[in-house]
């Protein structure tokens, strides 16, 4: 049986429940991306060593960003330009975007971390190895994805299933807490180790 509709859902609760949502596939989708890529590149499995759990924070943010930002520009612009212009100017501002949530999130993970995650150093007109063109352009692949595949996806579901939307979206702010919480105690660095000798890698 579905779930009752979010007809009766206060607005900023719905709201919230498509934000926690969507941070959750975004950041999901970014932990999938880089560990495909560090495959190719290093030819074995080379995780995020920021969190346990499948997600890179970052990814969730920079998604968020683009959405809430690039969303309400894009219903302007479809009606009033066609289509191909639209997604000139969404790209051109989801490259911008990205580019400045990379560069401000290096800073946090600095001041937090005491390193940046990534290092553009051997790229292309990079700025301090923290961003660069080359990378800035896939994420606006992704970021096209994420504004015209994924937020229409999740907005219809919160919509059909509400009550399921809180519980779901309740669930993963209760799983993100505890993933940082264990991560800041150093339990998952123990964890990790044990994960070294079956092929496993963090970095």
């Amino acid at each position: 049986m579905r779930d009752e509709s979010s007809a009766g859902m206060p607005t900023v609760v719905r709201a919230a429940c498509v934000g926690v949502i969507l941070f959750a596939v975004f950041a999901c989708a970014g932990w999938i991306y880089e560990t495909a890529e560090n495959v190719f590149t290093f030819g074995g499995v080379y995780l995020r060593a920021s969190l346990m759990l499948p997600w890179c924070p970052i990814y969730g943010i920079g998604g968020l960003v683009i959405v809430c930002v690039m969303e309400p520009v894009r219903k302007r612009l479809a009606r009033r330009v066609p289509l191909a212009a639209q997604v000139a100017v969404v790209c051109i501002g989801i490259y911008a975007l990205t580019a400045l949530v990379e560069l401000a999130g290096s800073y946090v993970c600095e001041a937090l971390m005491g390193y940046v995650p990534w290092d553009y150093s051997g790229a292309w007109l990079n700025f301090d190895g923290r961003i660069a063109p080359a990378y800035t352009l896939r994420f606006v692949v992704l970021g096209l994805v994420a504004l015209y595949g994924v937020y229409p996806i999740v907005t219809k579901w919160v919509g059909r299933h509400g009550r399921a939307a809180v519980v779901v979206a309740v669930a993963l702010v209760c799983l993100f807490v505890i993933d940082n919480v264990l991560e800041a105690a150093g339990v998952w660095a123990r964890a990790k180790d044990a994960l070294v000798p079956f092929g496993i890698n963090y970095w």
